[in-house]
């Protein structure tokens, strides 16, 4: 599975409620597409996606295995297992479903009780949306208070889905290099 001339395997995992657009967000990465039908992942799904990022003047590769995990709740004992050595996560809420934001803190709790190190990014996803009911400020202070990433996206335009997985990518790199350090 490791592509050969990556410098690094990164493990991120997909957590949300159902139908926020985890595998939507994972599709227009990965295929530079968005499925207009909705579709209920069952179990787990993986995708791989190489990226190179700079840091400190140096390109770096990274091979990244997206672990996209079922939202439901019938799903939480097995997504705890997926969950384990993971080097990052994006918890993904949609802006149009206030409970989707409002689950975000058991997401966090549960993703850091297994991977207490890992990069964590928060997503409000379909702001492209006319429809939002969650603004801004209540990601950027959900950001502060957990003091993780936050972008806001769209899986349906493509607005900043890039971004967020090379942030992290970029993130999980500088955190392993200062491990070769020590």
């Amino acid at each position: 599975m490791i592509e050969a001339g990556s410098d690094y395997v990164l493990k991120m995992v997909a957590l949300g409620d159902g139908a926020v657009g985890k595998t939507s967000c994972i599709m227009r990465y990965t295929e530079n597409r968005f499925g207009e039908q909705y579709k209920a992942t069952i179990g787990t799904s993986i995708a791989v996606k190489n990226v190179v990022v700079e840091i400190e003047g140096r390109a770096r590769t990274a091979q990244i295995v997206l672990w996209d995990l079922a939202g439901q709740p019938t799903y939480r004992d097995l997504r705890q297992r997926y969950m384990v050595g993971s080097s990052m996560a994006f918890l993904v809420y949609d802006v149009t479903r206030p409970s989707t934001f409002l689950s975000l803190d058991d997401w966090y709790k549960n993703f850091r009780k297994v991977c207490p190190d890992a990069i964590v990014a928060l997503v409000a996803n379909k702001v492209d949306r006319e429809d939002r009911l969650v603004p801004t400020e209540a990601g950027e202070m959900l950001q502060k208070w957990l003091g993780v990433l936050y972008l806001e996206t769209s899986a349906l335009t493509g607005q900043n889905i890039n971004a967020l997985f090379e942030k992290c990518a970029e993130l999980a790199i500088k955190r392993e290099l200062e491990k070769e350090i020590l």
